[in-house]
């Protein structure tokens, strides 16, 4: 089974967005050894100054429906909070991307993550 990511970058090379703060997110797709980018999806922030638009949030987790996890830089507790309920599991990890997928695949995170979050697999 294909497990898919979605990571929070401004250049697709380091994890460096805060999730409110992202207007992309780059996904990438992991089946059992091997990896492959899938693309970019383009998204609203959902951190307004100072506040959090609900609408625009409600928008990033269609746009990542068939997403298992996300990576992201930096995100508040009631963000992650919210992402957990609808089934995602949510990494900060402000690291190079191409080194995190490869821990991810040896360590075999989703096996993990379909444990936590039954409703995604």
């Amino acid at each position: 089974m294909a497990y898919r990511i979605a990571v929070a970058s401004t250049d697709g090379i380091v994890v460096n967005q805060h999730f409110g703060h992202a207007e992309r997110f780059h996904i990438i797709e992991i089946d059992d050894n091997t990896y492959r980018f899938i693309g970019t999806r383009e998204v609203e922030r959902v951190c307004q100054g100072h506040y959090h638009n609900d609408s625009s949030f409600d928008k990033v987790i269609d746009v990542l429906s068939d997403v298992h996890a996300v990576v992201v830089a930096k995100i508040g507790s009631g963000a992650s909070q919210q992402l957990e309920s609808r089934g995602l599991t949510v990494y900060e990890a402000p690291f190079p991307i191409e080194p995190l997928i490869e821990k991810i695949i040896a360590d075999r995170l989703w096996e993990v993550d379909e444990w936590r979050s039954p409703t995604k697999n």
